[in-house]
């Protein structure tokens, strides 16, 4: 058998491994998180908050096993700006572990996870305990992102939606949030290199190089001191359409 061919075996059991170790990581968590939320302790601050602990530990747990075997290489920069109260932190999404990357280095963020995710037996648990909001695409999601904030709490979104296939594409409503409840509205950047667990494509088809992320921190924008002089409408799309150049400029 061809080196490269052993190489790139080597890379797809390494993949499959780590994601049989992910889930491993989730079931142990699921002991704590499952009772939490039967007992209806959830609704609790305290243990919301140590259930965001738990997961912000045990992800930067399984990030730091994901580099120490050799899968991948990460970079942040500036995060010290990140975890404000009523602060929205936008983030472009280019792969499956964006938010595992993001949550194991923000401590006790909330974050707006897709609805899928309330049928999957590993995660929904730990979602669930932790206050994580489902994006339902409606108005409860508007709610209950409006209340988060109001609770001055900081919230993560991606603002694509799903993960990045081409073209970053923006929704508005991230803004409309922003707008009417946030204080601060923080953007941060992925960069990867090779891209892969990207939309539509399998997990085995790996690169054969070590992925490289770089994470890092825009300048802030403070919510009452944005457009004031324009109606909250026209705030909305002005914001809107300053964020998608950003990020226009900074990654594609």
């Amino acid at each position: 058998m061809e080196m490269a061919t052993c190489m790139n075996l080597f890379r797809i059991l390494l993949v499959g491994f780590l994601f049989s170790w992910f889930g491993l990581i989730c079931l142990i968590g699921n002991l704590f998180f499952i009772p939490i939320n039967f007992l209806r302790l959830n609704e609790v601050n305290y243990f919301k908050n140590f259930s965001r602990d738990l997961v912000h530990c045990a992800w930067k747990f399984f990030i730091f096993c994901t580099e120490i075997l050799g899968y991948l290489r990460y970079e942040f920069t500036d995060f010290n700006q990140l975890g404000e109260k009523s602060q929205i932190i936008i983030c472009n999404h280019p792969s499956l572990l964006d938010v595992v990357l993001l949550l194991s280095k923000v401590r006790r963020v909330n974050c707006v996870v897709k609805a899928e995710l309330s049928k999957n037996v590993f995660l929904y648990p730990a979602i669930k305990a932790c206050g994580y909001i489902l994006n339902t695409k409606n108005e409860e999601l508007l709610h209950k992102s409006l209340e988060v904030l109001k609770k001055e709490e900081s919230l993560l979104i991606f603002p694509e939606g799903t993960r990045t296939k081409e073209k970053i594409i923006f929704h508005k409503a991230p803004f409309y949030l922003a707008i009417h409840s946030a204080k601060w509205l923080t953007p941060v950047f992925i960069q990867m290199d090779p891209k892969t667990l990207q939309k539509g494509v399998k997990w085995y088809h790996t690169p054969k190089n070590k992925v490289n992320y770089k994470i890092y921190v825009g300048n802030s924008i403070k919510i009452d001191e944005y457009s004031t002089q324009n109606t909250n409408p026209i705030r909305v799309r002005s914001l809107h359409k300053e964020m998608m150049q950003i990020y226009h400029e900074e990654i594609q």
